[in-house]
């Protein structure tokens, strides 16, 4: 089978259910595993041409959430999957669909029951006390992380401010998180050439006033920790608990 993946998330799964051999093509984002940056590279989810796809004669062509406007009437060679996923539950739904369409269902079964077990061992070492987190995806504007950040927060032991379980992320303005107060703040910006950065964070008009920043309860993690749907949100969780853990005992 031959595989074209247009997003980091179906690329780390594909490995993940050892499907990397059929992998031809990634996007320019697509950084994990190490191998996968060896497979022919097509520039980035949002902008892929379909002559290029085309020359890889892919069986199957996988997109996420921001599909190539190029592939929403795409005629060309290989079957396009499209996976969306919005939370938990349907990233793992997800995982179980690319793994049927690669023929690696029992894989995928695999993978996602690891997951799982995994994630509920994260939860069993919760912290006592619970911490209200906000996570913020994406700094211009500032952008409360919602979809499947939330449940990872509660698995790792903390209360996510907000209500965006299932939903996109989106703006948050600085009353309301003055009004939330949060604990701690948690920053994974999604571009990856832009790294969170303290003190523009606290230039912020109005946001120098909360106290977690005051108290510099802030933690920064890799953005594909928390932002890709795929087998490293376990990793995730991981390292929010870790910040959690270590914030309490900061207190």
């Amino acid at each position: 089978m031959r595989i074209i993946s247009l997003s980091p998330s179906s690329t780390e799964l594909l490995f993940a259910m050892g499907a990397g051999d059929d992998v031809v093509g990634v996007t320019q984002l697509c950084d994990y595993p190490a191998e996968a940056m060896r497979r022919e590279r097509l520039g980035s989810w949002l902008h892929t041409q379909p002559a290029a796809l085309d020359a890889l004669r892919p069986n199957l062509i996988v997109t996420t959430t921001y599909r190539p406007d190029e592939l929403r009437s795409y005629s060309g060679k290989g079957e396009v999957l499209h996976l969306e996923p919005s939370n938990l539950s349907s990233v793992f739904e997800s995982a179980l669909l690319l793994g049927r369409a690669v023929g690696r269902y029992q894989a995928a079964e695999r993978l996602v029951q690891t997951m799982q077990e995994q994630l509920e061992e994260i939860r069993s070492h919760a912290p006592a006390q619970q911490l209200l987190v906000y996570c913020e995806a994406w700094p211009d504007p500032p952008m409360q992380a919602g979809n499947w950040v939330p449940e990872i927060i509660a698995i790792a032991g903390g209360q996510p401010v907000g209500g965006l379980h299932a939903r996109p992320s989106e703006p948050v303005a600085v009353d309301a998180l003055q009004a939330a107060d949060p604990d701690i703040m948690v920053f994974h910006w999604c571009d990856p050439k832009v790294p969170p950065d303290a003190e523009r964070i606290r230039n912020r008009p109005g946001w120098f006033a909360l106290r977690a920043l005051q108290a510099n309860a802030c933690a920064f993690l890799p953005n594909n920790l928390l932002n890709r749907p795929g087998p490293r949100l376990v990793e995730g969780a991981r390292h929010l608990q870790a910040e959690f853990q270590a914030h309490q005992q900061d207190r």
